[in-house]
């Protein structure tokens, strides 16, 4: 059981990097459960890839079980200048940014005029550069969950290639109430989060008192919620 919740989780914050660019990768976050699990990773796997190529920006903030939190922005476009101080990008949804460089920046691949580049940064300034070859959820889903204090949410508002916005969000925790129509989770940051769930809200797993639930969010609305660790009464 405790196997199968990191899997669950792992692939849930791969979604996490598919929602932070494309805002609809609700899917992804369910290959890890019920039969066909492998076939279901492998088409999780080309809609996160599609999914990813259509975001162009987020701005991304996040807690963590300690309490700690982070906040940063996340670019993709065609590099128009570089220098050993800064990146230019022009965005698919036809913005232009300007970020600085600096010898903390962590690159990989070769940053190159005329080519595709994803760069992480915090108020302008880039800790973080992916050239083309490098992967793009990969490295997403490494800057949100890489850290020892474990993942409890994190949500962002992005802006797609063809310049429509949104919002994503993930929380996690254990059930303390759940009904057919609200769900309340305890994350180990110490928040009580109640989530209403609509009739379209698809649920894995048995949501009952006691259960590690993963509760997957986008504009606001729950879409989908995965559920371990506990069965329901009766």
């Amino acid at each position: 059981m405790k196997t199968d919740w990191k899997r669950g989780y792992s692939v849930a914050a791969v979604a996490v990097g598919a929602l932070l660019l494309a805002g609809g990768a609700v899917g992804v976050a369910g290959a890890a459960h019920g039969k066909g699990k492998v076939k279901l990773a492998k088409k999780a796997q080309v809609a996160k890839k599609r999914l990813v190529r259509t975001g162009v920006h987020a701005d991304v903030s996040l807690v963590r079980a300690d309490g700690s939190t982070d906040a940063f922005s996340v670019d993709r476009g065609t590099v128009t200048a570089t220098s050993a101080t800064s990146v230019t990008l022009h965005r698919a949804d036809g913005k232009t940014v300007t970020l600085s460089l600096s010898t903390a920046t962590v690159a990989r691949g070769t940053v190159t005029v005329g080519k595709s580049a994803l760069v992480f940064s915090r108020n302008g300034a880039a800790f973080r550069v992916r050239a083309p070859g490098a992967g793009l959820a990969g490295p997403i889903a490494g800057v949100v969950a890489g850290k020892k204090s474990p993942l409890v949410h994190i949500e962002a508002s992005f802006v797609r290639a063809d310049g429509t916005t949104g919002t994503a969000a993930l929380d996690r925790g254990q059930v303390t109430a759940a009904s057919t129509t609200s769900l309340t989770i305890h994350r180990a940051d110490g928040q009580d989060v109640t989530f209403t769930l609509g009739s379209g809200v698809v649920v894995r797993g048995r949501l009952a008192v006691g259960a590690r639930a993963l509760v997957l969010s986008r504009d606001g609305a729950v879409v989908r919620v995965l559920a371990r660790g506990a069965k329901a009464a009766g």
